[in-house]
């Protein structure tokens, strides 16, 4: 039988236009039944529903943030590869990763699951290419979607089995589910992106694809230019973007991350799609690009959410510092917008916007309490996007639960 309890809130943001003082959040099992408007009718609500009264003391009560998009098997190369241009820090990348041990790369994912939960994220986008990610998260508490990552580079020859690798596994958990990483347009083919769309339309599973990441990549993809054209074949010799809409893989379920260099009618056509774009701020900082133009994706209609990316390109995984360095990086944006990505926009892009980003009534019961006591809306959302409040504790499912559990 499912457990039902009252937690006594003071102050609980539900979402970023909706902040309640002196409430009550009314769980069973892992779902949020009720968010009733005041201590003394949680009180009541609890007394008729033989739930357990929780009193957790002083604090903000919110949706966990969701981290739209990282790369966890990448944490153990904190600190390895240096500070480069794009196309050169991928081949040091490469070339670092194939030093490290398999055994030191899962301890590095369960240390940056491990971060993201202490940090205030409760749910996580993360692309896994090497098949670890799975025996790791599967029994880590943080709630997340494995993005199979498959890439061809172009090559008849290694399709079929990138085919393979996207494919499974697939039966998830409670707290474990599965999409689909094409890569990115250069090393996706049009043969593998129209298998891994087909795939992705059969399954009903969402795809998380990098987008119009770098210069190097519209050169080689247009004409067969730059960097890229030392390590790929012959070029398509058309943009990403035609790339994508000829595959297939620009569709709703479609996550695009990145969108560093895209055109005002690019942006049309993404938006008229219904594709979420995912940012990276701190790793948008970390290869030195110019501003990301947030207010014309919101200003046309699209879904935005935040990531992480890896260590290898932040200096953290922290949702936290993700909405603060958006702040700063695109002060036009109000609070509500950036906590909004952190939460709802990352539940979007995970297939799971009508379970995740909200304290609300049928939603998972995902939380954060926050070592903060705000007099309204405004103040909770100043503090929480612009600074990194301590977070006292994190429900996952309705479950307390700690890194390393």
């Amino acid at each position: 039988m499912l457990s039902t309890k009252m937690i006594l809130a003071r102050q609980v943001l539900c979402q970023g236009d909706f902040f309640l003082k002196g409430a009550g959040i009314l769980l069973r099992g892992a779902r949020i039944l009720e968010v009733v408007p005041s201590l003394s009718a949680a009180r009541r609500l609890a007394r008729r529903s033989d739930a357990a009264l929780e009193d957790k003391g002083p604090g903000l009560w919110s949706a966990g943030l969701v981290n739209a998009h990282a790369h966890l098997e990448l944490t153990a190369l904190e600190g390895v590869v240096p500070r480069l241009p794009f196309a050169p820090w991928v081949a040091a990348l490469m070339q670092a990763r194939m030093r490290i041990k398999r055994a030191d790369l899962q301890k590095g994912l369960q240390q940056g699951a491990d971060r993201l939960l202490a940090t205030g994220t409760t749910a996580l986008g993360d692309n896994d290419s090497l098949g670890l990610a799975t025996g790791v998260l599967a029994v880590h508490p943080l709630r997340t979607r494995i993005w199979r990552e498959a890439l061809d580079a172009w090559d008849p020859k290694r399709t079929r089995a990138a085919l393979r690798f996207a494919r499974a596994p697939r039966r998830g958990t409670q707290t474990l589910a599965f999409g689909l990483a094409p890569h990115a347009p250069y090393t996706v083919s049009a043969a593998l992106g129209r298998a891994l769309a087909r795939q992705a339309s059969r399954r009903r599973v969402p795809i998380s694809i990098h987008f119009a990441e770098s210069l190097a990549e519209d050169q080689w993809m247009r004409r067969g230019s730059g960097p890229l054209a030392r390590v790929l074949p012959a070029s398509p010799g058309l943009s990403s973007l035609d790339h994508l809409e000829r595959t297939g893989l620009l569709a709703r379920r479609t996550a695009l991350v990145h969108c560093n260099r895209v055109s005002a009618s690019g942006i049309e056509t993404i938006a008229r799609a219904g594709a979420t774009v995912v940012h990276c701020p701190q790793s948008h900082r970390f290869f030195r690009r110019s501003s990301f133009d947030a207010r014309s994706w919101l200003d046309a209609g699209v879904v935005l959410a935040l990531g992480t990316d890896s260590r290898a390109s932040n200096w953290d995984l922290d949702m936290r510092a993700e909405m603060a360095r958006m702040r700063v990086a695109c002060s036009d944006l109000d609070p509500s917008e950036i906590w909004t990505m952190a939460t709802e926009g990352g539940a979007h892009c995970l297939g799971w916007s009508q379970r995740l980003g909200r304290v609300a009534k049928g939603f998972q019961a995902d939380l954060v309490q926050w070592d903060l006591t705000p007099r309204s809306r405004s103040g909770a959302l100043e503090a929480l996007t612009g600074s990194l409040p301590a977070v006292r504790r994190v429900l996952v499912a309705g479950r307390e639960v700690c890194p390393g559990d």
